[in-house]
Formats: structure tokens, C-alpha cells, sequence
């Protein structure tokens, strides 16, 4: 299983290099999420990051492995009634592509919490994330 302090601070890192991005949230469902949701500003893009749920790979004891499957968001807030879905996508799409680069660049450069089966990147459209909410999810697979 991983960490989740560090899996935290690795998108909150991440992030940071990534200019468009306004802010990191881990999601939780309660009440002081859903208020913290609200009072996002129209135009910002958030990275909300989902707590890994993992799954044993292992055949045997001696060789214990967890699949951990890792999905983060990458959402626009913005106003239905003034701006369609599809221009929101086209806007956060450049942000997703860049995030997903920076991922492949940190598991290129061996980042030890960042190892991750490429062939288990997946992109999809998200709309109707909350309410005013559009962008991207990014799934991904890290073997510990």
C-alpha cells in the first residue's frame, strides 16, 4: 500500500511545477469537502487526488506485491450557463498532457513512489464533477 502523506506531497510537488494548476485537494467524502469545493474560484484548476486503493499481486508469501490503482482529476470550475462543456476540456486538456509528462519524467528519473506500469495510463473526459466542475481524469497502476 502507499504511503498517502507521501502520495500527497508528491502531486502537491508536482503541482508546483505546473503553472495552470491553482491547487491539490485530497478528496474525501464529507461535509468540509463539499464546502471546500464550493468556494473554489470559477477559472481555477484543481488536481483532486484520490486515497489508492490496493490489491495483492502476490502468487505466493515470499514474493508479497500490492497493485495499487491511483486516480487523480485535473478540473476546471467554471459556469454552465456562460461556457460549454467541450471548450472547459479543451482548455484543461493542455494542463492534463503536461501532468501526465511530468509523471513519465519522474518515473524516467526512478522516483521511488512514481512507479508506475505504463501500459495503465489511462485518460477520460470527466464532466459533471460536482456541480461546475469539467477536466480529465488520469488512472494509473503502482506496483509495491
Amino acid at each position: 500500500m502507499i504511503n498517502l502523506t507521501a502520495y500527497k506531497e508528491y502531486w502537491e510537488r508536482l503541482a508546483q511545477r505546473i503553472p495552470l494548476i491553482t491547487g491539490v485537494i485530497p478528496v474525501t467524502v464529507d461535509e468540509a469537502m463539499a464546502k471546500r469545493i464550493t468556494s473554489l474560484q470559477k477559472g481555477s484548476v484543481t488536481l483532486f487526488v484520490l486515497p489508492p486503493a490496493a490489491e495483492s499481486e502476490a502468487k505466493n508469501i515470499d514474493s508479497f506485491k500490492e497493485e495499487n490503482e491511483c486516480v487523480v482529476f485535473v478540473m476546471e470550475k467554471y459556469d454552465p450557463q456562460r461556457r460549454e462543456t467541450w471548450s472547459v476540456l479543451e482548455t484543461s486538456q493542455t494542463v492534463v498532457e503536461e501532468l501526465k509528462s511530468k509523471m513519465l519524467d519522474d518515473l524516467a528519473a526512478g522516483c521511488p513512489l512514481m512507479r508506475f506500469d505504463v501500459s495503465t495510463l489511462n485518460t477520460l473526459p470527466e464532466t459533471q464533477f460536482f456541480a461546475g466542475f469539467a477536466g480529465w481524469s488520469v488512472g494509473f497502476k503502482i506496483i509495491t
